[in-house]
């Protein structure tokens, strides 16, 4: 029975906040209907600033502005019921991207025709889960989709990330690999030469720094790990070598230069070698870093 007397607004004001409230502000008018709010109170709160337009038949409760996981949760019900964050956006909600992809991509059981700002993808068997609270396809499916976009360095990270989250099931992966469908050859590739180190790494020179190790096969270093009070970058345990990146703008002012300092001082005074290296040496002179790097753990043999 449809809740349209006068008696019955507050009721249905508050049918309709909650069910916006579960879903971050967003909600549709499907689910208005169904749960008895008339189309005319739907006109009636749309001319009155309580509901706002966001998408055809989707709206915000209360104010425009959702903020991001408004914003998300709204998408996924334009995409229709059982929706779900897919490819890199539902990496990027796994905290496994750093950036936000844009448009959005999202998988549903439906078909739906494109928008500026959503993609969306017919999946019609969808399985999903749920990550703080907004449904993501199981991350093997957001992997493998994330192939066509994500070059094979990119993939690596995404997998050193979700391994160090404890995300990443092997025999799942494994499964989806072996699935033969578009997509495992990259994903097999990235999974084949997995570097774990990655994860650790919290900047792109970091990371660099790593990949260049392993395309010289210089040993692998472990990226910040604590020694005292400190994180250096790098570190080769065995070696007592540690490696401090000194990236552009971060170790150049008065304070800044003395805190390294206090630093190195420490961590000599625990029996480490510290060297340092920048930006500039990395890019325009790798092979003097690799160089250097090989000649310090040499020593160590």
């Amino acid at each position: 029975m449809q809740i349209t007397d006068h008696s019955s607004h507050q009721s249905a004001v508050l049918l309709a906040s909650e069910l916006a409230g579960r879903q971050f502000g967003a909600v549709s008018r499907r689910q208005l209907l169904a749960e008895g709010i008339s189309t005319a109170r739907i006109r009636s709160w749309l001319r009155s600033g309580r509901l706002h337009r966001r998408h055809p038949g989707v709206y915000a409760w209360g104010r425009a502005d959702l903020g991001t996981e408004g914003e998300l949760a709204a998408q996924l019900l334009l995409a229709g019921p059982d929706a779900a964050l897919a490819s890199l956006t539902a990496l990027w909600w796994l905290n496994l991207l750093h950036r936000r992809p844009r448009p959005s991509l999202v998988a549903s059981p439906h078909r739906c025709a494109p928008r500026r700002d959503v993609r969306v993808m017919y999946v019609p068997n969808l399985t999903r889960r749920f990550h703080r609270g907004l449904p993501v396809v199981p991350l093997c499916e957001a992997l493998l989709a994330a192939t066509a976009e994500l070059a094979c360095d990119s993939l690596r990270l995404v997998l050193a990330r979700a391994e160090f989250e404890r995300l990443l099931d092997r025999r799942e992966i494994e499964t989806v690999i072996g699935s033969g469908r578009p997509g495992t050859a990259a994903l097999r590739a990235a999974v084949d030469s997995h570097l774990p180190a990655l994860a650790r790494c919290a900047n792109g020179f970091e990371r660099d720094f790593v990949l260049l190790c392993e395309r010289c096969s210089v040993p692998i270093p472990e990226p910040n790990v604590r020694i005292g009070r400190y994180r250096p970058d790098m570190l080769w345990r065995g070696a007592m070598l540690i490696v401090e990146l000194d990236g552009r703008g971060a170790h150049s002012t008065p304070a800044q230069l003395g805190a390294d300092h206090r630093r190195q001082v420490e961590l000599e005074r625990r029996g480490f070698t510290v060297i340092r290296f920048t930006r500039e040496q990395l890019t325009g002179d790798p092979a003097g870093v690799v160089a250097e790097l090989r000649r310090r753990l040499d020593r160590t043999r």
